[in-house]
């Protein structure tokens, strides 16, 4: 998370990490329980007006973020009608014909389905991991929550080695570029590579994770059942506001397929 976040000081930034987990949790649940395409692509657009809008991410950088998963889910589109009991379908009209292949309207349907709702799911969870650093999350669950200030702590720490780790590993690559180590091989040479490169990165990870450890030791780390806080974490007013507004959003475009007879009937186990 803390890769895919992107500071800024936009509304949605400036909110309690946790009032995002309020607003965005039920509403990302209830899509995973749906079994039509429409209303997932109703709450993708939703989610992308506010990544766009309140929370201020360029265009081009949400474009970036989602285009892996893009391409991956059209592929699955593609190949999901293919892939599915014929069965399952073979009662609906049919789209086209390939030689002995064919394929179904309920089968594209329901391939769209899968792939709006996994859509829909991620860009609502963008909402949050775009605009909440981390170590903020973790802070405001030791503070609010109660999530044990030992294990929340632990995390960050974690978080905190993985960038170093990184710097690490493109230390110890140009290393074994300056010493003339081949680079291109097939795949013995890479697995030999690899393992060259996790001998000094796990030592350099258990090197850090000791200073780390004898660090918090030193500072008595752990002996107070309750810890004092530079940044107190609580709810204002935006927050709950935030909630209400895009749980109202929801809830209409929720109403609207409704009225409409859009909406599907919602399952909490889906037909493949």
């Amino acid at each position: 998370m803390q890769v895919i976040y992107q500071e800024g000081e936009s509304l949605l930034h400036r909110l309690n990490p946790l009032s995002k987990v309020v607003a965005v949790v039920p509403v990302l649940l209830f899509v995973a329980l749906t079994t039509d395409p429409w209303l997932p692509l109703a709450f993708t657009a939703l989610a992308s007006a506010v990544i766009v809008g309140p929370a201020r991410i360029s265009p081009g950088t949400f474009w970036r973020l989602q285009a892996p998963l893009t391409i991956s889910l059209l592929v699955f589109l593609i190949l999901y009608p293919f892939m599915v009991r014929a069965e399952l379908f073979d009662h609906t009209p049919v789209v086209l014909r390939l030689g002995p292949l064919a394929l179904y309207q309920g089968a594209v349907l329901a391939g769209m389905a899968a792939v709006l709702r996994v859509y829909a799911m991620f860009l609502l969870s963008l909402i949050f991991m775009l605009t909440t650093e981390i170590s903020d999350f973790i802070r405001a669950m030791v503070q609010q929550w109660r999530f044990p200030y030992r294990l929340g702590y632990g995390i960050l720490a974690a978080f905190h080695f993985m960038p170093l780790l990184q710097e690490e590993f493109r230390l110890i690559q140009a290393a074994h570029r300056i010493r003339g180590i081949e680079t291109h091989g097939g795949v013995r040479v890479h697995i030999e590579r690899l393992r060259r490169y996790l001998i000094p990165l796990l030592t350099s990870a258990i090197r850090r994770a000791e200073r780390t450890a004898l660090a918090m030791e030193s500072r008595a780390f752990g002996a107070l059942k309750q810890r004092s806080y530079f940044r107190r974490f609580r709810f204002s007013r935006a927050d709950y506001l935030f909630i209400l507004c895009f749980w109202l959003l929801c809830l209409l475009v929720i109403a609207l397929f409704l009225l409409n007879g859009w909406m599907g009937p919602l399952s909490f186990t889906k037909e493949l």
